[in-house]
């Protein structure tokens, strides 16, 4: 006489499958989903990569100066030649202020200085992308 199969009991099921699926999750750090400028990040220095882009984690100078947060990796970068810039900006003021025709040049190298610092708060640091 051949017997039929055993029936398993649901709750024995359930329980299997409890243990298994609580076993196999994985759980992500709740940063790596929203990496972007301006998000804070705990340990300066850090870096990582999200698609194509490169973010690092300091002090954004346009964003949150005071706290670690993570930004494009450019940021910092182009940061220290902006202040660079603007120091030498200081000295050819001086120099230039001295002729007419060096007053009109530093009106074009005022409007270049501007766009530049337009160009840090709005693409390069800004705040979320």
């Amino acid at each position: 006489m051949i017997k039929g199969p055993k029936k398993v009991k649901p709750t024995l099921i359930a329980m299997t499958l409890g243990l298994l699926f609580s076993t196999t999750a994985v759980i992500a750090p709740a940063e790596a989903a929203t990496i972007k400028n301006g998000v804070s990040c705990k340990k300066s220095g850090l870096k990582t990569k999200v698609g194509s882009k490169r973010y690092v984690c300091e002090k954004n100078p346009y964003v949150t100066p005071t706290k670690l947060t993570w930004m494009l990796a450019s940021c910092p970068d182009a940061y220290d030649l902006y202040v660079e810039a603007k120091d030498q900006y200081d000295i050819f003021k001086d120099i230039l202020s001295a002729s007419p025709e060096g007053l009109a040049e530093l009106g074009n190298l005022q409007k270049s200085m501007d766009s530049l610092d337009v160009l840090m708060k709005t693409k390069v640091c800004k705040k979320g992308s």
